[in-house]
């Protein structure tokens, strides 16, 4: 059921015109019936069907393509979360390879840290994790990358021994997404708040990374990062 659900949710999506033209015509036509049944007269050229039966046959079709309309609003919303990963790939990923190229290095490599939840990002769990790089024998040292499409940053080198240096970006930009799942775990009744949070926050950052994936190829510099663990695990 669930995948038939889905499928016919991803239909809708494709074809969204004419699912919404579809939509507004069984409501129309659901009010005229139910408007027939009300005042107890016979559809002209329909004499002969049970218009009660009519009345909770096209009801549930018009609450059923209601429900499908309601979750093809929210999956086709304008995500935040593309919003951010816009302005990250814009504003911070393409000058800083841009730079790091025009400095000489040839094939720069940047790995952007990817969480499970969105407050793995926040100042104390980053110091955590830099912390436990250290005791690996991990080197890290923050450098300042004047750049040109954009101001002067600081950004993480990570290296161990005489390995390849590499560069490592904690992409803090996502804590700006907390306020808006608290506001839309909130809005939701009759459901449990910390489980809303918990799945909004995962597909928030799926986006996320899903989308920064999609701009870097547009960029050209996706050959130069990599998602990363904690423990530098690449994928």
């Amino acid at each position: 059921m669930k995948k038939l659900q889905n499928y016919i949710l991803e239909l809708a999506i494709s074809h969204i015109k004419i699912f919404t033209y579809f939509s507004y015509i069984l409501n129309f036509l659901t009010a005229t019936i139910i408007l027939f049944w009300l005042l107890k007269k016979s559809i002209p050229n329909l004499e002969h069907i049970d218009l009660e039966a009519l009345v909770t046959i096209v009801s549930f079709l018009a609450v059923t393509l209601n429900q499908l309309n309601r979750k093809l609003f929210e999956k086709t919303e304008y995500s935040p979360a593309d919003v951010l990963a816009l302005g990250y790939v814009n504003n911070f990923l393409v000058p800083v390879i841009t730079q790091l190229k025009e400095d000489g290095i040839k094939k720069p490599s940047l790995c952007i840290y990817k969480p499970y939840k969105i407050n793995e990002l926040e100042g104390s769990n980053i110091d955590a994790i830099k912390a436990e790089l250290r005791n690996k024998e991990y080197s890290l040292v923050e450098v300042k990358l004047n750049l040109k499409q954009a101001r002067a940053r600081d950004i993480l080198t990570i290296q161990k021994n005489d390995s390849n240096q590499i560069y490592f970006d904690f992409p803090n930009t996502l804590l700006s997404l907390i306020s808006y799942i608290d506001y839309k775990a909130e809005s939701k009744a009759n459901t449990s708040t910390d489980k809303i949070k918990t799945e909004l926050g995962v597909n928030l950052i799926f986006e996320f990374y899903k989308k920064i994936e999609e701009l870097a190829k547009e960029k050209r510099i996706h050959k130069n990062i990599k998602f990363c663990t904690a423990d530098l695990k690449q994928f």
